[in-house]
């Protein structure tokens, strides 16, 4: 990545006596930054909830229906100046069903994964989505994917056998594959979502589509618990737990990281958000026990190179720069 641009010189022709204008980088990638820790607690918190004896049915059927009306108060209070290219319409509501059951699925499979294994291994095996984004890619587009991506796509995949199974397939439990299956279909569901769900972004704002895609995802939940019947054990210290990550893990970080994507694109954006498994890995650590073997360790930094290099033209001096920004006396860059 290449630092912002410094401003111009007063002997250029025309640029005397003009003051840059100034725009708040450093508090927007801090905001950011916010967000990817509150995100990457979701899991961690999850693990609270099982303690209690709430099933994973009861977990996501309270998540979605606390989140569904917060994210339309957000929506009436903060997203009526930022539209997308029109309003809403009834059709937005078909497709806003069908990727809310993919985003519903998603969160299904994923929890579920959490609830079989370490917090830490379930986060890896789902921050290989990009590499799925890639192949839905050159499978949607019917266009081979650049040799850079097939070598970053190679990369991400040998990290996360040596997160899954670093003593080799043969001492890797079923309860593991099991877990890690659930993670990996959580990352296919949810690659799906956001490949073909992005263009709707655009269409209706990606605050309305938050909204609608969660209000989707929670009647999705609401239908499949009626069908299933699956025991939700509610209790309130799981119902508090519950809350926590409905507020704090799912609608807070959403506004915090629009507002940090406004001011700051996406790209920059998307470079902080990598660091999501790694405080993931650093609470389970803190609070959980849980601990990585060397070459877990390994294949976690592996993986985490690969989506990175798959995100973006990325470099380790760009990302430092990066990281460092938010924290730089001023926090300011030149538009």
């Amino acid at each position: 990545m290449t630092p912002p641009p410094s401003p111009p010189s007063p002997s250029e022709p025309g640029q005397q006596g003009v003051t840059p204008v100034v725009s708040p980088a450093g508090s927007a990638l801090t905001i950011v930054l916010l967000a990817t820790a509150a995100l990457a607690m979701k899991g961690l918190l999850a693990k609270f909830v099982y303690a209690t004896g709430m099933t994973v049915d009861g977990l996501l059927l309270l998540r979605f229906l606390i989140a569904m009306p917060l994210f339309w108060l957000g929506v009436v209070l903060f997203g009526k100046n930022r539209p997308g290219d029109r309003k809403m319409k009834l059709v937005d509501l078909a497709w806003g069903g069908l990727y809310g059951g993919l985003f519903f699925l998603a969160a299904l499979f994923d929890f579920t994964a959490v609830s079989l294994i370490e917090v830490t291994v379930s986060r890896i095996v789902l921050f290989t989505f990009p590499a799925v984004v890639m192949i839905l890619e050159a499978l949607h587009k019917r266009r081979f994917p650049p040799f850079r991506q097939i070598v970053c796509f190679v990369i991400t995949y040998v990290g996360l056998v040596l997160v899954l199974a670093p003593g080799g397939f043969g001492e890797v439990s079923q309860e593991l594959w099991y877990g890690a299956a659930w993670a990996f279909g959580s990352a296919v569901t949810y690659a799906i979502y956001l490949y073909f769900g992005q263009r709707m972004i655009t269409v209706i704002g990606s605050m309305h589509f938050a909204a609608l895609i969660n209000t989707m995802a929670g009647i999705c939940m609401v239908i499949y618990q009626l069908i299933v019947q699956n025991p939700l054990n509610l209790n309130v210290a799981g119902i508090m737990w519950t809350a926590g990550i409905s507020i704090f893990c799912t609608v807070i970080p959403f506004f915090l990281l629009y507002e940090g994507i406004r001011r700051v694109g996406a790209t920059q954006a998307s470079l902080i958000s990598l660091s999501g498994p790694a405080m993931t890995f650093f609470a389970a650590w803190l609070f959980l026990g849980e601990v990585l073997t060397v070459p877990q360790l390994v294949g976690f930094v592996v993986v985490t190179l690969g989506v990175a290099s798959l995100k973006n033209s990325f470099t380790l001096a760009g990302l430092g720069r990066l990281l460092a920004r938010p924290f730089a006396s001023g926090g300011t860059s030149q538009r």
